[in-house]
């Protein structure tokens, strides 16, 4: 899953740009998520569901013809994409706000940073201009990296590929270490797992269900979850 945030001041037109971007590669065939930071609360205290939180509830889900969750917490953008890359499968995942992530950045106003590929008038575009914008993305952006630094993608750090990639001098490489077969995670925080060992977990775990159940070719997900103690 590719990354593209969308960055700049308040009302430069950032929700436009996403909006048109994410029209544009769905309508390439791609399956696209987004995540928009926001400073508010996005519950109504006196809805049932504020009801809920203020009677103590450490987790609330809203479920109807859409489902959501409420953590009386800030889950960290790490967090957030590990969860929604391992639960929906997403191409691309486009961000709204969190100017200081260390994705490729397309900038709407004056704020830019080295992950920034490309400063962006809103004003300007009509279509053949967001075309431009998705090549851009397609070729520029990448993926959850969290420093791993193993040097399988050619380059020293995490950090050299993530400029490298964002400056166009790296269209053809790609992280190895992106989420194909295995993810972990301990105490909600993503572990980096190069190929190798992803293979290795993948295998085993794969292997070990396939001896308990009957119809083994029919499997496409596994989800393990380790409570490393006791229940009380």
């Amino acid at each position: 899953m590719k990354i593209i945030t969308i960055m700049g001041t308040k009302d430069t037109g950032k929700t436009t740009l996403v909006t048109k971007i994410v029209k544009k590669l769905t309508s390439k065939g791609y399956k696209v998520g987004t995540v928009k930071s926001s400073h508010v609360t996005f519950d109504l205290a006196d809805r049932d569901t504020g009801k809920h939180r203020q009677a103590g509830a450490h987790i609330v889900v809203g479920t109807g013809k859409e489902t959501f969750i409420l953590f009386d917490q800030a889950l960290d953008l790490d967090q957030i994409i590990s969860t929604i890359e391992f639960n929906e499968g997403l191409d691309f995942l486009v961000l709204e706000g969190f100017k200081t992530s260390q994705f490729a950045k397309f900038s709407v106003s004056d704020l830019k940073d080295d992950y920034t590929i490309q400063q962006v008038d809103v004003t300007t575009l009509d279509d053949a201009k967001v075309g431009e914008l998705v090549k851009l993305v397609e070729d520029r952006s990448y993926g959850l990296l969290k420093d791993l630094n193993c040097k399988k993608c050619g380059f020293e750090s995490c950090y050299e590929f993530s400029i490298a990639k964002v400056q166009g001098q790296a269209m053809d490489v790609d992280c190895k270490s992106q989420f194909r077969q295995a993810l972990l995670q301990v105490n909600g925080q993503r572990i980096p797992l190069n190929p190798f060992v992803q293979n290795i977990i993948a295998k085993t775990v794969t292997g070990m269900v396939n001896s308990l159940d009957k119809d083994a070719d029919s499997i496409e997900r596994i989800e393990l979850m380790v409570r490393n103690r006791e229940k009380p």
